[in-house]
């Protein structure tokens, strides 16, 4: 049959379908239709469990495939807030107020209030057990700044940790297409939580937490219904599924387990509970895995600025007159092979009192990052190691953004009586107000400083 006998064909034949038959034809293409995309907006699934005594991978499936992490970013969160704890820029008793940007984030939340307060260990606490979205956006501003740049500084710390497929866009895991980890980066941060702060590690066994007159319990359902689990963290949005982190120790053996993209809290908690029964009794009772390091990067040189014309500065601020924050008194911390990490950095006021006595610094031993003639610094520690005063300038540098860009950081040494230390020292502000501004930024960021005329 031709082309023209085939219309022609048609013309005559024209069947008459009741309404009801062209409307479910209709519906049933248009589930067609959507049936690709439905099928890519499924969540996906991943999993993997690590005898964390040894290092080995004792199950993976799509381990290291991008997925989501939903509320596995705030183990992140939590990771950044212990780090400061151990610097001495916190503490449990520090207060985080709202801000706008958090009270308005959808749940689940403690719902405060712009300007309402809590506690670090409360803030933590809210985080591990309620996973609450706004406890979380409020403590990544008050550490950095915003929400952009508390994000790229989370993505700093994951590469640090050697987590190279993660990227985080939020403190909380709420849905961002960019924000993406696999498995085996999350078990790297488990296992780095406990590696590097086992004290504060304990608080993601909490199983409630009490605020405002109500009682919120931990969203983990194995914790407390599976022998051995102490955590550590769940999460979920509707493109991730169910995913849950978790970590058991019994009997000498200790592993860590992932699971990503469950259909339900329940199918989650039944697939975690099948991995670690297969898995637990191939773990080892011996320890010979090294703990997780952070890889510092490298120091970038900056370009030196414009010379500018030499003013008269005035006085020198007194050191009596310089505000200052007490924080940790200064200790060596060691992993868990008993390798020294570096020093926390002493008190300023114990650094006030080195410079009142007089104790005189020799040359620098770290080459400087820039150049400026200004006769004003900004102390930000004190450290054993010149190594541990740059990378901690390194750090500042990253937080503070464009401000330190024109000042040279230098580690420079002390020697008192026996004792050899290194000042970490932005140097070369002109004149001591805008050194002070500097500093009253640094300290918005929740870094203390304080502000000296070069010696």
């Amino acid at each position: 049959m031709d082309q023209t006998r085939q219309s022609d064909h048609r013309l005559r034949f024209r069947p008459s379908f009741p309404s009801g038959f062209r409307l479910l034809a209709a519906a049933l293409l248009a589930l067609a239709m959507l049936a690709p995309a439905a099928e890519a907006a499924k969540p996906r699934t991943a999993a993997m469990v690590i005898d964390a005594n040894t290092g080995k991978v004792l199950y993976e499936d799509d381990a290291d495939e991008p997925r989501y992490p939903a509320s596995l970013t705030k183990m992140m969160t939590l990771y950044m807030t212990f780090e400061l704890i151990e610097m001495g820029r916190l503490s449990y008793s520090s207060k985080i107020k709202m801000t706008e940007d958090g009270a308005a984030v959808p749940p689940s939340k403690l719902g405060l209030k712009p300007g309402q307060t809590l506690t670090v260990l409360e803030a933590v606490k809210a985080l591990v057990t309620k996973s609450a979205n706004d406890v979380a956006v409020a403590l990544g501003d008050h550490i950095g700044g915003n929400q952009t740049n508390f994000a790229r500084l989370m993505t700093r710390k994951a590469r640090e940790l050697g987590m190279s497929k993660t990227k985080f866009k939020n403190a909380s895991g709420l849905p961002d297409a960019e924000q993406v980890t696999t498995a085996r980066d999350m078990l790297t941060l488990a296992m780095a939580l406990h590696d590097h702060f086992p004290k504060h590690y304990k608080l993601f066994a909490t199983r409630k937490f009490e605020f405002g007159g109500k009682v919120y319990r931990n969203h983990n359902g194995l914790l407390g219904h599976y022998a051995g689990v102490d955590g550590i963290k769940t999460g979920y949005t509707n493109a991730s599924g169910f995913n849950l982190v978790t970590s058991v120790r019994r009997g000498g053996r200790y592993v860590v387990a992932a699971v990503f993209g469950g259909k339900t809290s329940k199918a989650r908690n039944y697939r975690m509970r099948k991995l670690l029964d297969k898995t637990f009794t191939k773990a080892s009772k011996t320890v010979t895995r090294r703990p997780v390091i952070a890889r510092q990067p490298q120091l970038v040189a900056r370009r030196a600025p414009t010379p500018q014309p030499a003013v008269r500065p005035p006085r020198p601020v007194p050191l009596a007159e310089v505000r200052t924050i007490p924080f940790a008194t200064p200790r060596l911390r060691t992993d868990a092979s008993g390798r020294t990490l570096g020093a926390s950095p002493s008190t300023l006021q114990a650094q006030a009192a080195a410079l009142q006595q007089g104790a005189a610094p020799e040359p620098a031993a770290a080459p400087a990052t820039a150049t400026a003639d200004g006769p004003f610094e900004i102390q930000i520690g004190a450290y054993a190691k010149s190594t541990d005063a740059m990378q901690r300038m390194a750090a500042t540098r990253e937080r503070a953004g464009s401000l330190l860009a024109p000042y040279q950081a230098r580690a420079v040494p002390v020697k008192k009586g026996a004792s050899k230390f290194y000042r970490a020292r932005f140097q070369g502000f002109a004149d001591s107000s805008a050194a002070s501004t500097t500093c009253k930024h640094l300290k918005s960021l929740s870094i203390d400083c304080i502000v000296i005329r070069t010696e």
